[in-house]
């Protein structure tokens, strides 16, 4: 549930290795999923004032990416924007993710990108030798994602019966916990309620709203960018 480095990847790719994160492999989406990312990512990004799905086609220059991860465990992780080939960001979701009810799916979504929209910085998946100094920047950023999440879903509440704030808080509870089983942490199991109860309180909250930095803001790559790696997919 963290933007990973897309520099993890490309080693993954470039070892000679089949394209996997975190020994899952990733395989290309089939029709019906690639509905359903639509169906929860569209209007995520018509709320944002990104470019819509409806607007991307075969001869657009920018593409978003999207894969699949061969696992019945629920994570998504995200990949920023690249040049070459010009993808606005990438979204890896497990097979998992994609069979949660369909209001988890798109709070995993809104999660991932507030990690981008946020410019967070990508970490690497290696959480147990980060430090504490470490380990509360990224709890800081988790937490201003899932606020952004929690802001976003409640902007489209009106326009949609699929967006529930509430959704961050049980994809937080039941996700994570899915995802490291018994092998949990007790930091990581502390650092999932703290987040699952700033979710929920900011989903009862009038105050909060989206940084009106991100609202609209362009997503288009710098021009040195990194290369983008061959397992990304566009709609």
């Amino acid at each position: 549930m963290r933007t990973l480095s897309l520099a993890a990847i490309l080693a993954l790719l470039l070892g000679g290795c089949a394209p996997a994160i975190q020994g899952y492999s990733i395989r290309e989406s089939r029709g019906a999923e690639t509905r359903r990312m639509a169906e929860v990512l569209d209007p995520l990004l018509v709320a944002l004032d990104l470019p819509s799905l409806r607007t991307i086609t075969a001869a657009s220059r920018c593409k978003f990416g999207f894969a699949v991860v061969r696992t019945s465990k629920v994570n998504v992780w995200s990949t920023p924007a690249t040049e070459s080939p010009c993808v606005y960001f990438s979204l890896f979701v497990t097979e998992g993710a994609l069979a949660a009810p369909t209001d988890e799916l798109m709070a995993m979504i809104a999660h991932e990108l507030g990690h981008i929209m946020l410019r967070h910085t990508p970490q690497s998946s290696g959480q147990a030798s980060y430090s504490n100094d470490e380990w509360r920047a990224i709890q800081r950023q988790e937490l201003e994602a899932d606020r952004f999440a929690v802001a976003l879903l409640k902007r489209l509440r009106a326009s949609t019966r699929i967006a529930s704030c509430e959704a961050v808080g049980r994809f937080l509870r039941r996700g994570v916990a899915d995802w490291y089983g018994q092998s949990i942490s007790a930091r990581m199991d502390d650092a999932v309620i703290e987040r699952a109860e700033s979710a929920e309180a900011a989903c009862t909250s009038i105050e909060v709203a989206l940084p009106v930095a991100v609202t609209p803001v362009s997503l288009a790559p710098a021009a040195d960018g990194a290369v983008a790696a061959d397992i990304e997919r566009s709609f």
